[in-house]
């Protein structure tokens, strides 16, 4: 899609985007740093913070995010950043390649003490995460056990405090799939809402955990030439079901590809899913307010 596809959509008065897996609290968008990016010296990127995405993704239509936590320090972030302003809401939670950062009981008592907070909209991203490691050793075989052991507490959170869930699973095998949709069945409950974000994994996969009411959240690269089998997952979701996101800094769309993501960009995939897929931007607004339960309006 073009930047005047982007124009064509704004001039669309009542199409509304929210993007329901952003990161405003890592870098560079937070501050300016460039954390493990390769940017230049004169990048303006590194003229920016997370207030000045934020404007200019409301200058593309966006007028809803979701900031969604990875470790104790960036949900805290997260919530700093919904702070005083309605159409920012947090997620707080510890993603799997944190899972050996502190003790079981050490993030429990984290989460205790910043639930029920007033920003706090969803637990996540936590889920299992495998992708490139050596499944021989004995280092894995911890790793694996932390990962499921904490993926259970955010879970068991969720029901408790009646917050929906951002799951994140990525794997080389099948293996993570297969276990994250086991500890979803086993701590299944009609209270618990949880959307697989970032769509990947074996159909069948997708399919059970449709079967569960999962919502599924699809990025930037769902535009990307070799994402066929991403393609084939959306087809087969229901419209009611399916939410769009950036996770910025990552996985920005296809004509961006090699660059930091920028909150803004959701527009190009909104414009992308509504052209190629004819998907109605309203449902998919309607979804999101509905999967977190809140309004992401101005008030």
């Amino acid at each position: 899609p073009s930047f005047r596809n982007i124009e064509i959509l704004k001039d669309k008065k009542s199409v509304k985007i929210i993007d329901s897996h952003c990161h405003y609290n890592l870098e560079p968008i937070f501050s300016g740093k460039p954390s493990h990016f390769s940017l230049e010296d004169n990048n303006p990127l590194l003229q920016m913070t997370w207030k000045n995405h934020w404007q200019k993704a409301l200058e593309k239509n966006v007028t809803g995010a979701v900031v969604v936590g990875s470790n104790i320090e960036n949900s805290l972030s997260s919530i700093e950043i919904a702070k005083n302003n309605p159409q920012i809401v947090a997620a707080i939670g510890i993603h799997p390649h944190h899972a050996l950062d502190n003790s079981l009981e050490e993030f429990k008592t984290f989460f205790e003490n910043n639930l029920p907070h007033p920003e706090v909209k969803a637990i996540g991203e936590t889920g299992l995460d495998y992708f490139r490691l050596n499944k021989t050793t004995e280092e894995f075989k911890r790793t694996q056990q932390a990962q499921q052991k904490l993926f259970r507490l955010q879970l068991q959170i969720a029901k408790r405090y009646k917050l929906p869930v951002i799951v994140h699973v990525r794997d080389d095998s099948e293996d993570a799939y297969w276990e994250t949709l086991e500890i979803l069945k086993q701590e299944y409950s009609p209270d618990l809402k949880f959307v697989l974000h970032c769509a990947s994994g074996p159909t069948r996969y997708i399919t059970e955990a449709l079967s569960m009411g999962a919502y599924i959240g699809f990025d930037g690269n769902i535009g990307y030439k070799n994402a066929g089998d991403l393609r084939s997952i959306l087809k087969r979701v229901p419209l009611d079901k399916i939410l769009i996101e950036t996770d910025a800094p990552y996985l920005p769309p296809q004509g961006y590809r090699g660059q930091v993501c920028e909150p803004w960009m959701i527009a190009e995939t909104a414009v992308y899913l509504e052209k190629e897929f004819d998907l109605d931007l309203d449902l998919i607004y309607k979804n999101t307010q509905e999967f977190f339960k809140y309004s992401f309006e101005k008030k």
